[in-house]
């Protein structure tokens, strides 16, 4: 019976102590929560982005710009996230991995801090934008990097 009571907590305890350690997204709290890079309240719901470092540090943002400046002032790179997700334009309030969204700019995208880069998770969405707005254009993630430095 000892051992049956003993073995149940160390089981239990590890339950614990292995989903304390996973890494994951959080929610926007939109209206709530802030920028970490402009400190102005996250709004949009189709803009907002968010980075998780290895360590579990969750970074909130209110476009892709303040994301990329962010990164760039505090030397953070891809390779020290576990994840960067990006606002699906689509479907607000959802997200995308940065390496799975289609990047398109367009001065009528109006983004909260005019970065006006939208992110989509189907490239159908994405090329139906770009053929309804002549200012429209297929960006890439190494590009919007070197944009917003």
């Amino acid at each position: 019976m000892k051992t049956y009571i003993l073995n149940t907590i160390l089981v239990l305890t590890a339950i614990i102590i292995f989903s304390a350690c996973t890494i994951e997204t959080e929610p926007i709290n939109y209206g709530k929560e802030n920028c970490a890079f402009c400190k102005m309240t996250i709004m949009d719901k189709q803009f907002g982005t968010e980075l998780v470092t290895l360590k579990g540090k969750v970074f909130k943002f209110d476009d892709l710009s303040c994301m990329s400046k962010y990164m760039k002032t505090a030397e953070l790179h891809e390779a020290d996230c576990k994840h960067v997700v990006v606002g699906n334009y689509e479907k607000p309030g959802e997200f995308i991995d940065f390496n799975k969204a289609f990047f398109i700019q367009s001065e009528n995208l109006q983004s909260p801090m005019l970065g006006n880069i939208a992110a989509f998770d189907r490239e159908t969405s994405f090329q139906e934008l770009v053929t309804m707005d002549s200012t429209a254009k297929n960006i890439t993630w190494t590009e919007i990097k070197d944009l917003f430095k």
